[in-house]
């Protein structure tokens, strides 16, 4: 039914990573992640243009977080991945369909995409991140 996109998946895991090692290069959190690393550039880009990531040159470079982890709200990184979340077109815009304000189920739409963006916008990056601290797992070298 709803499938969250690939991604989105790994901005989500690259941000984890982030949050979790601090500043490094695409090319490890792309290994660390399993991340097509030209995959992860773009999506890393996204980020970066969304004022999630910034991003330096040169022997201290590298990507990091542009603000604390428990400041990112998923549904702000949902946003730079993929826009706003629509279960069905009509939530935007009810002329969409042939039954435009009359069609009943639109509320139900509407409820739904209300509930996703309110646990979107109630869970942050550093929640994440606590839960996948590098000490919690064995270490498989980064």
């Amino acid at each position: 039914m709803f499938q969250v996109s690939t991604r989105t998946q790994y901005a989500i895991r690259a941000l984890v990573h982030l949050a979790n090692f601090g500043t490094t290069c695409s090319a490890r959190i792309a290994k660390a992640q399993h991340i097509s690393p030209k995959y992860l550039e773009g999506i890393l880009g996204q980020l970066k243009s969304a004022g999630l990531v910034i991003s330096g040159r040169g022997r201290q470079g590298g990507y990091r977080l542009a603000k604390d982890p428990a400041e990112v709200s998923m549904i702000e990184v949902v946003h730079a991945t993929e826009g706003d979340v629509r279960p069905v077109d009509c939530v935007d815009d009810s002329t969409v369909c042939a039954m435009g304000l009359l069609c009943s189920p639109r509320r139900f739409w509407l409820g739904l995409k209300e509930t996703v963006d309110t646990y979107l916008s109630s869970v942050t990056l550093g929640d994440l991140a606590e839960e996948s601290r590098p000490e919690d797992h064995p270490s498989k070298g980064e």
